[in-house]
């Protein structure tokens, strides 16, 4: 049986955990996009013709490669859609790549209302308290956007785990990086879908679990955010140092991108 795994970091770590369950069956990895890992369509291409399962992150845009509808002409195998999870707001203030270009997310409502004033000002406030984030809204906005790509597009879902669990227990290293606890309840799933024996015991397993661990986010969960979302866990611990180096960059970003005026 040749598998091909096809999507990013998420997919990635799900073929991870194959490979973790059933060392002695090959997988084949490939990202789905230009701006992350090894990018190289031809031989995707080339895997998925071969393929007998392929499990791939569900891209709708008829314009990108390898979109749902591109996937499913590429291969005479099974397909597996799964959602891509992205979730904004968890930290109110975070950097993230997007499209090779560098976005600060929440840096719109920080900057609400803020121009003429200095930036000492802005991150006095903000390490205050005293600048509603909107954390709340932006997390179940975000939840809500992936529920409906899930509908529409995906043979799995993992929106609602996500929706019972992220005020309990972190679920995000970042804006697009799964704690361990979602990356194994998403390959619980995917084995249940296809007929995999799912072996709960990896998940006691240090090293196992280590390896399954995406990078953290730069980041700004403070404890204002944990206490206006009511998360049972605590605040980032270096979210002071990264809050003064966001605030900075989102300032000289609206200075670049508009007419954002910055106090002298």
């Amino acid at each position: 049986m040749k598998v091909l795994f096809l999507g990013n970091c998420q997919v990635n770590a799900l073929r991870g955990l194959f490979r973790e369950m059933y060392p002695q069956q090959a997988a084949d990895f490939q990202t789905i996009t230009p701006f992350w890992g090894k990018y190289d369509e031809a031989q995707t291409r080339a895997l998925l013709a071969d393929a007998n399962l392929v499990i791939s992150q569900a891209i709708a845009n008829p314009d990108t490669p390898f979109n749902t509808r591109d996937v499913l002409a590429s291969t005479k195998g099974e397909v597996v859609f799964v959602p891509y999870i992205y979730v904004d707001g968890l930290a109110s203030l975070e950097i993230v790549a997007s499209k090779g270009k560098t976005v600060i997310k929440g840096a719109d409502v920080l900057l609400d209302g803020q121009a003429g004033r200095k930036p000492i000002h802005i991150f006095q406030d903000y390490c205050d308290g005293q600048i509603d984030m909107q954390c709340s809204a932006r997390v179940n906005a975000s939840l809500a956007k992936m529920a409906e790509k899930e509908a529409a597009d995906c043979d799995l879902v993992i929106s609602d785990y996500l929706r019972e669990t992220w005020r309990k227990q972190p679920t995000l290293y970042g804006i697009n990086h799964p704690t361990q606890d979602v990356v194994f309840e998403m390959f619980r799933r995917l084995c249940d879908h296809v007929g995999w024996v799912y072996d709960p015991a990896l998940r006691d397993d240090p090293i196992a679990w280590g390896r399954r661990a995406l990078p953290l986010g730069q980041r700004s969960l403070t404890p204002f955010d944990v206490a206006a979302m009511g998360l049972q866990y605590p605040a980032d611990s270096h979210w002071y140092g990264q809050a003064y180096k966001l605030i900075n960059l989102a300032i000289k970003a609206a200075e670049r991108d508009t007419a954002f005026a910055r106090a002298a």
